[in-house]
């Protein structure tokens, strides 16, 4: 069973119980096998570890400078400066979901939340006092995952142990080493995109050709 790796950013220490207790009930709920790696300040964040999913609190006050603006949405925008590919989720004790009709009330205009969900290409938001919201949005980002960076991540990371280095030809020839691939994949730039349309065409071209 494949466990699905998680980011938290957050400056409450706290949310480390938090999370423990999301682990459990994933697991015995949806049968997801989950790995919360939670960070309170800056200086522990490494962004060259890549994650499925991260969840990404608003209020960074206590740990996190970015550029004075201590809000999630800064942390979010330079994360997707080279991951446009992995889950955010974007949460908050300040989002308040109101049950009876299908709305939030946000710290902030309703416009700049519009603003913020589609530039930052947020997947979901949820309220952080809202248990079963918050299971309900980590499964459902867990299971619209991206499949091919996982399994090069898988890939890259058997052969670095090696220390054997895999490159593949791209389609103006030039080799390019499948590490670098992987991050391309991640920020879906060009290259990435078109080692995916080759990778999917390959793997249909099998498929398709094969006899039963």
């Amino acid at each position: 069973m494949y466990i699905y790796n998680i980011l938290v950013i957050d400056d409450e220490v706290q949310i480390k119980d938090n999370c423990d207790i999301y682990k459990r009930y994933l697991k015995s709920k949806f049968d997801l096998e989950v790995k919360f790696d939670v960070i309170n300040t800056e200086a522990e964040y490494n962004e060259s570890i890549p994650y499925d999913v991260l969840l990404v609190d608003y209020d960074l006050k206590k740990g996190f400078s970015l550029n004075n603006k201590l809000m999630g949405d800064e942390f979010i925008k330079k994360f997707r400066e080279n991951n446009k590919i992995s889950k955010v989720i974007f949460y908050s004790s300040a989002f308040k979901f109101r049950p009876n009709e299908p709305n939030y009330d946000f710290p902030f205009e309703k416009r700049e939340a519009f603003d913020l969900i589609n530039n930052l290409q947020i997947d979901r938001i949820a309220d952080k006092n809202n248990f079963e919201m918050m299971l309900e949005v980590i499964k459902s980002c867990c299971e619209r995952v991206d499949v091919l960076p996982i399994l090069l991540s898988k890939i890259v990371e058997e052969y670095e142990k090696e220390e054997i280095k895999v490159s593949y030809t791209n389609i103006q020839g030039q080799e390019v080493l499948l590490s670098e691939l992987l991050k391309d994949i991640i920020n879906d730039n060009e290259q990435g995109k078109a080692f995916r349309k080759n990778i999917i065409d390959t793997v249909l071209s099998v498929i398709l050709n094969f006899k039963y």
